[in-house]
């Protein structure tokens, strides 16, 4: 059935910075198509919300990947801001590294994080913007498990051994999917699902009440988690890129958040130091 005129008026009003203006009705009047004067970006229109009458035809996945859209466009925007802050700060040549910091910076490194909140906002899948071999050290926490596995990771690794000094370590995080893999066979008391249902940063939503549900959220994390680490894969990853003396530490109090201590995996990889004649 058509669209009442306040529902016409509405998107009008709406998109009325776009100029929408209504062209033709389609066969037997059930839809309305609209013309739009690209005058302004593109970028523009992902930023509008849709109208909720416009919403309510599209399926699921096409309003996922709406959001995508507008996710990976307000990333983008961040990292061209991040390069310029680079630039104007003179910000080319860290001597200490914070990947993915979230709203957690460390005192002392220039904390980068694809979102706003640390000194720079870079987008990590791609090249970092540093001169090579500038960098001592390079840590992260409970980022590598957001990156796409095998390729995108595998190309920041690449890039954090450029950048790193000869000898120069690279430390991080990433929750360990042995354990929880480990205590499924132990059944729901065992102590990873009973860690799940305590009120820590890592707490698992209410939903969450069968040993497979707690292990699908660590994997997934709604959608966040895209890839799951054990000990052997994170010593596979690191040492293919390059790295040396891959090895798993302890968590350091000095180093790693409190919060971390509990349920991660903590690993470190050596640049290999220049043969010296």
């Amino acid at each position: 059935m058509l669209r009442s005129r306040a529902e016409e008026k509405g998107l009008a009003n709406l998109w009325g910075k776009f100029k929408i203006t209504k062209c033709a009705r389609v066969a037997r009047g059930r839809e309305i198509k609209w013309k739009i004067p690209f005058k302004h970006s593109i970028f523009d229109l992902v930023e509008m919300p849709l109208p909720s009458f416009i919403s309510q035809f599209l399926s699921p996945g096409i309003r996922v990947a709406l959001r995508r859209v507008r996710e990976e466009y307000h990333i983008s925007r961040y990292h061209r801001q991040g390069m310029r802050e680079i630039k104007r700060r003179s910000l080319a040549r860290p001597a200490r590294l914070n990947l993915g910091c979230g709203p957690y910076p460390k005192e002392g490194y220039l904390n980068v994080d694809i979102f706003p909140g640390g000194d720079l906002t870079l987008d990590l899948r791609r090249p970092l913007p540093f001169e090579s071999e500038c960098c001592q050290f390079i840590f992260s926490e409970h980022c590598f498990e957001h990156i796409d596995y095998p390729d995108v990771v595998s190309d920041l690794l690449q890039e954090s051994l450029r950048i790193l000094t000869p000898g120069g370590v690279l430390r991080f995080s990433v929750p360990d999917t042995e354990w929880p893999l480990l205590d499924y066979a132990k059944g729901p008391e065992a102590e990873y699902f009973r860690n799940c249902k305590k009120e820590n940063f890592w707490y698992h939503p209410k939903y969450c009440s069968t040993p497979l549900e707690h292990i699908n959220y660590h994997f997934r994390q709604n959608g966040e988690h895209l890839f799951a680490y054990d000990e052997n894969t994170a010593t596979k990853l690191l040492e293919r890129v390059g790295f040396q003396d891959v090895r798993r530490e302890k968590f350091d109090p000095a180093m790693d958040s409190p919060h971390r201590e509990l349920g991660s995996l903590f690993m470190s990889g050596r640049k290999p130091a220049k043969n010296t004649p």
